[in-house]
């Protein structure tokens, strides 16, 4: 695969798992049962009993490499070293995660041994953002602050706003009255980044289905990220059974799509 596209994924991964990870401390705590509520009202894997789960991940390489359009190297000697790579991820009930991966078939010489490495490595990087964002709104909650520590909280009139600064960090949290968060935006002297979240209702709380990411590194041109969630039920708990991740690039949008399979849960 292209240096391009594993930098820009990289760049996606950093500032996703930071919007997810970060714990807003600011000033203001008016608004202590709105927020006490609206963290309730997210589906929460650790309060329903998990420990850890772990996975298979299956690429869909065939569909990534039509989009990638690439050469007859890859098609011919990459593709079929990657048809032959397993993956494996773990989450824990912090919400940390682990991902690794194997294969069965050497590569014939080093230039398609490097190439196989920036495919799996840029895929476990996919894999790694999308658990720390995912594991954000699922594992630990919500991004949204413990009620009791300290925030800025204004009622907009049609929307709640949630505004934060740790260190060198400032963060925004946008939610509607109906405790859907809308938008999520995190700025340092690095980069910037926009999360817009879209949920699904499961037995009445609110589950991550897709978003959207912009991001901007430096003085750089904006780029984006889309990901597609579907769930399937682990011994009664809603896990994900297949993401699609697109990477748009300034030469396209690349597809990963990726079906969780074998899965396996401890429960406490």
């Amino acid at each position: 695969m292209r240096k391009l596209k594993r930098d820009t994924t990289l760049l996606a991964v950093y500032c996703l798992g930071l919007l997810s990870a970060l714990v807003p401390l600011a000033h203001g705590t008016d608004k202590k049962e709105i927020v006490r509520q609206a963290r309730q009202s997210y589906y929460n894997l650790a309060n329903a009993g998990m420990e850890e789960f772990q996975c298979q991940v299956l690429p869909d390489w065939d569909t990534t490499f039509k989009t990638l359009k690439t050469d007859p190297v890859g098609r011919d000697q990459v593709l079929p070293i990657l048809r032959k790579t397993h993956f494996e991820l773990l989450v824990g009930p912090d919400g940390a995660s682990t991902v690794s991966h194997q294969s069965e078939l050497a590569p014939p010489d080093e230039q398609v041994a490097e190439r196989v490495r920036k495919a799996t490595g840029g895929t476990e990087q996919i894999l790694t953002g999308f658990l720390q964002t995912w594991s954000g709104f699922m594992v630990k909650s919500t991004p949204l602050p413990d009620a009791d520590s300290d925030y800025q909280f204004e009622d907009l009139g049609d929307k709640y706003r949630v505004t934060s600064k740790e260190a060198s960090i400032d963060a925004v949290i946008l939610m509607g009255h109906d405790f859907q968060i809308e938008e999520m935006k995190v700025a340092t002297p690095e980069f910037s980044g926009t999360v817009r979240p879209r949920f699904v209702r499961i037995k009445h709380q609110f589950v991550l289905a897709s978003y959207e990411a912009t991001y901007t590194a430096g003085s750089g041109n904006p780029q984006g990220l889309s990901v597609e969630i579907e769930y399937g039920d682990v011994q009664g708990l809603s896990l994900p059974s297949k993401v699609t991740a697109t990477v748009k690039l300034p030469t396209g949008a690349v597809a990963f799509p990726l079906t969780f399979a074998n899965c396996q849960v401890k429960k406490r």
